[in-house]
């Protein structure tokens, strides 16, 4: 479920105290039983939100996760992004770690025995500062297949897509080519629907960004190589960009760049 829009920000400025009653993620489940270990919900922060310090998040004024995040990072480590919480109506806090200003305040549920991913991010317009949460729990493959979910969060209007190669050393079949769509950055389209799973065969890729067209132009104007990712079996994942095109500083962290985040 996508959360509202939230009040401008000033990059050059502190944010401001914002209160906001966060729309419930889905059905909310809580069994009145003495299993207190069971009435559990699985939690996950990415920061995105250009030039805004670390930030931290409570949950009935106590700390979610031990640490800040700072931009470009998440919670938790690859293989389990989460912290747990007990699975009822809670009011939610997320704030600069520098000065504890608040910026989002509000009420959230999340389902027993469910995992989130709450991504913390900056339109740079009007819309300013927001959040997206988004249900994990895909189911686990048994096969060469694993499962992923493709978000654009690269600012502006250009629609980017993904072409992978995978790097096999055997005959090559066409599955080994995967073409994921051009989406809109995430901020123009903030409707968890609008990201499904999706499933890949397991292998080391070749990224490449595009526009336009899967295939480059005689320029190459419309598409870029990011870098190799690792896809594993049994490992699910999220794939998305961020950063501004053009900008190819390797010491810049808003640099434009490809992310791939073990669920698992």
């Amino acid at each position: 479920m996508v959360l509202s829009k939230f009040s401008s920000i000033s990059l050059a400025t502190r944010l401001k105290t914002i209160s906001l009653q966060l729309i419930a993620l889905s059905i909310f489940s809580c069994n009145k039983t003495s299993n207190i270990n069971a009435n559990k919900s699985f939690v996950g922060l990415t920061h995105l939100a250009y030039n805004v310090g670390a930030i931290k998040m409570t949950l009935n004024g106590k700390y979610l996760f031990p640490d800040s995040v700072s931009f470009g990072n998440g919670t938790g480590y690859p293989g389990n992004p989460y912290d747990t919480t007990i699975s009822q109506v809670s009011e939610m806090n997320i704030f600069l770690t520098q000065d504890t200003t608040q910026n989002i305040a509000g009420n959230a549920a999340f389902r027993q025995g469910a995992q989130y991913s709450i991504f913390f991010f900056d339109t740079l317009d009007a819309r300013s500062v927001t959040l997206i949460i988004l249900q994990d729990n895909p189911t686990i493959r048994t096969d060469t297949f694993t499962n992923y979910r493709y978000m654009n969060f690269s600012p502006g209007d250009t629609i980017w897509g993904l072409k992978l190669i995978n790097n096999r050393n055997d005959i090559p079949y066409a599955a080994d080519t995967v073409i994921i769509p051009a989406s809109v950055f995430v901020g123009f389209n903030n409707n968890p629907a609008a990201y499904p799973f999706s499933q890949i065969r397991s292998g080391n890729y070749q990224a490449f960004a595009f526009r336009d067209s899967s295939n480059p132009a005689p320029d190459s104007s419309n598409f870029k190589y990011l870098r190799n990712i690792q896809i594993d079996s049994l490992v699910n994942y999220y794939i998305y960009l961020q950063g501004f095109y053009g900008d190819t500083s390797s010491s810049d962290p808003n640099k434009f760049q490809l992310n791939c985040k073990q669920l698992n």
